[in-house]
């Protein structure tokens, strides 16, 4: 059962992944069928109850793309605006498992980089947020992700 924190049943913790290869970040657009359809944003989903941010998100990760992979590093949290704590997490793909949505939670995935992400008019807000704190250099990505554009640190 996962933890819930206001009458509205929202989730008090969630695991995002960071997933980026050669500049370009794994995004997926919500389904019609969850919480903020439609919205492109990092594969991600409720920590349960006993569970780290690193196994919440690997578990995530197999329930929404089919996707195996290894959580190396937690880089920072945040608080939506519905008070929901986020854990973020460079996540590394194994290198033989390819994205397969599963349509109830997930339309599509997609890498794109951060410019064209940033761009798109159908954002979860967390996302924004996230190239900000990088740009205020709140953390560090791999050297893979490239370099943060200092003028992300203006977006919301």
């Amino acid at each position: 059962m996962a933890e819930r924190g206001s009458n509205h049943g929202k989730p008090r913790r969630g695991a995002v992944a960071i997933i980026v290869e050669d500049g370009k970040f794994l995004v997926i657009r919500r389904s019609e069928l969850v919480r903020a359809p439609d919205l492109l944003c990092f594969a991600g989903g409720t920590i349960e109850l006993g569970e780290t941010p690193q196994q919440a998100i690997e578990r995530e990760l197999v329930e929404e793309l089919n996707l195996q992979g290894t959580a190396l590093d937690h880089v920072w949290q945040s608080r939506t605006a519905w008070g929901t704590l986020l854990e973020w997490l460079v996540v590394e793909r194994h290198p033989d498992s390819e994205p397969i949505p599963n349509l109830a939670e997930v339309a599509e995935w997609m890498w794109l980089e951060p410019i064209d992400l940033l761009r798109h008019p159908k954002l979860l807000p967390s996302v924004p947020a996230f190239f900000a704190a990088w740009a205020k250099r709140e953390f560090v990505l791999p050297n893979r992700a490239g370099s943060p554009d200092p003028q992300w640190v203006h977006i919301r």
